[in-house]
């Protein structure tokens, strides 16, 4: 009489698509932050999730795709950060801080992510990928100085001293976000009072009636 098979041993869970997504994600977003895009391999990053490179290409065609995603991830988190902040209340200057310190807050709260944005758009060389980032976040904010403030409302074209201002005040915040990156022990709130005091005269004069 044969004897009963022994128990079957009880596997890992396997993870839900989204649940696996995200630990993809995750992975991708230490190894790119901490090598750069040429630096990483995709090896890495599935080892660093866990699970086989397999499984990573299950969820993504490349590792192009794979910053692409993550980068848009970053992206997305960054403008409904400002429109969150722009939409409280408050007004003038009591807005701008609002929103500036918003978007340090979120470097503070999010050091990779943001360390990965500074490598992909301060670099010596900005990729396509990186061109086509910066022209998303102007573009993404110039949409909301539109439709939150009066900014430039008396202007002939309106929608190009728009554009002019965002990729000006996107620069200004960036380089700030980059130089706290390299002195993180540096106070939140002075790097807040500092851009304000750079930004919030340029700002004023943009929301004067022409």
């Amino acid at each position: 009489m044969r004897s009963p098979d022994p128990a079957p041993r009880r596997g890992r869970r396997r993870l839900p698509g989204p649940e696996r997504r995200a630990l993809i994600l995750s992975a991708a977003l230490r190894t790119f932050a901490a090598h750069g895009y040429d630096g990483a391999a995709m090896d890495e990053i599935a080892a660093a999730a866990g699970i086989s490179k397999a499984v990573v290409y299950d969820h993504v065609a490349s590792k192009r795709d794979l910053y692409v995603m993550l980068l848009e991830a970053i992206r997305t988190e960054i403008e409904r950060t400002v429109e969150d902040a722009l939409s409280a209340p408050g007004g003038g200057e009591e807005r701008v801080r609002a929103a500036v310190d918003a978007i340090y807050g979120y470097v503070e709260a999010h050091p990779e992510a943001s360390r990965l944005l500074v490598l992909e758009l301060q670099g010596a060389n900005v990729s396509p990928i990186g061109r086509e980032l910066e022209e998303k976040l102007s573009t993404g904010l110039a949409r909301t100085l539109h439709s939150e403030t009066p900014a430039f409302g008396g202007h002939a074209d309106r929608e190009l001293q728009l554009k002019i201002f965002a990729e000006l005040l996107k620069s200004v915040v960036l380089g700030g976000a980059g130089w706290w990156c390299r002195h993180p022990k540096v106070p939140r709130r002075d790097l807040v009072d500092r851009t304000v005091d750079v930004l919030w005269p340029v700002i004023a004069r943009a929301l004067a009636p022409a």
